[in-house]
């Protein structure tokens, strides 16, 4: 691809840097999942998602936020008051360490956005906590890193699309990243991911996204001998990717047919029948559905929380869908 060239992934030394990156993942002690605040994880990781999208910031940033609050909160125990100034301060640690100068959002203008009353001292004083709890060695690996060096191989010479040849490799190249980029974010959001390695999770992103694209074969020679990951290794991974997959696709089905009624009850309504009630999102208070849901799968004890504390918090859906690839 001429205009991925100059990128590291390109160089002669991209080899090297890749072993790098995994011998330091090798390195990183492995997630307890012991923070008593898991419920509330899904809402923080998908705010984390959507402001790195609003201000433009780089994948590595946004994983690399996740990972913070992830070890943070797995090593110190943090209050809900606390979890805002928590999430800010991972966010601009990450955009300080993986963004261009020009690219890191102000405190300032970032609390002017979001309309919150955080203290410039208080911030200040959770990044110097993260920053100490990490000895202000933040350089983790993660599995944006190791995207655009998979992405390399993910298409081959001999590929098929539905068992055939494929035709335009550049919009199939597109196809693909797109949904490698959406199961990177599912990869985000589920602590089911926790347990894997960064280099595993990019790995399998890409094969299920040829799965997904129809494309054969699923796992290649190349593509082995770049990630040094054999199938074997990808399935545990690949099997909760498509899972959630399908579970937001039929989330997205279901969603469709609820709209298209509730606008059917509009029309109805229209001409003088009995008005129905507008859908509202679930709030993450103690009783509610998607909080028992949290306690029942990941048996964690919750305290009671008002509903003020993550009023502003994304809601439990994910906004990134996988894409199909037209027929070639």
């Amino acid at each position: 691809m001429e205009w991925r060239k100059g990128e590291w992934w390109n160089g002669d030394l991209a080899k090297d840097i890749h072993d790098t990156l995994k011998l330091k993942e090798n390195l990183i002690c492995g997630l307890q999942g012991n923070s008593p605040l898991m419920y509330l994880r899904r809402y923080l990781v998908d705010w984390l998602a959507l402001t790195c999208q609003k201000f433009r910031l780089n994948g590595n940033a946004q994983h690399l936020a996740v990972t913070l609050y992830d070890r943070f909160t797995d090593l110190y125990t943090v209050s809900v008051d606390d979890l805002k100034v928590l999430v800010v301060c991972c966010l601009l640690i990450a955009s300080k360490f993986e963004e261009r100068e020009e690219k890191i959002p102000k405190f300032k203008l970032l609390m002017e956005g979001l309309q919150w009353q955080l203290k410039a001292s208080d911030y200040l004083h959770m990044e110097l906590r993260i920053l100490s709890a990490f000895g202000w060695n933040i350089g983790f690996s993660t599995a944006s890193h190791y995207k655009d060096f998979y992405m390399q191989v993910a298409l081959g010479s001999h590929d098929l699309h539905v068992g055939r040849p494929l035709v335009n490799r550049e919009e199939a190249y597109i196809y693909m990243e797109k949904n490698v980029n959406y199961f990177l974010e599912v990869s985000l959001q589920d602590p089911a991911f926790l347990v894997f390695k960064p280099s595993l999770i990019t790995a399998a992103c890409l094969a299920s996204a040829r799965i997904c694209l129809h494309i054969s074969p699923t796992w290649t020679s190349e593509m082995r001998r770049q990630s040094n990951f054999t199938w074997s290794h990808l399935v545990p991974c690949i099997e909760i990717l498509l899972r959630l997959h399908d579970e937001d696709r039929k989330a997205t089905q279901e969603s469709a047919k609820a709209s298209s009624a509730v606008q059917h009850q509009m029309a109805l309504n229209s001409t003088g029948n009995t008005p129905i009630a507008s859908p509202v999102p679930p709030q993450m208070t103690e009783d509610s559905a998607s909080l028992q849901q949290y306690q029942a799968q990941y048996g964690c004890m919750v305290a009671p929380v008002a509903p003020a504390a993550h009023s502003s918090l994304a809601p439990i859906y994910r906004y990134n869908r996988g894409y199909s690839m037209k027929r070639t």
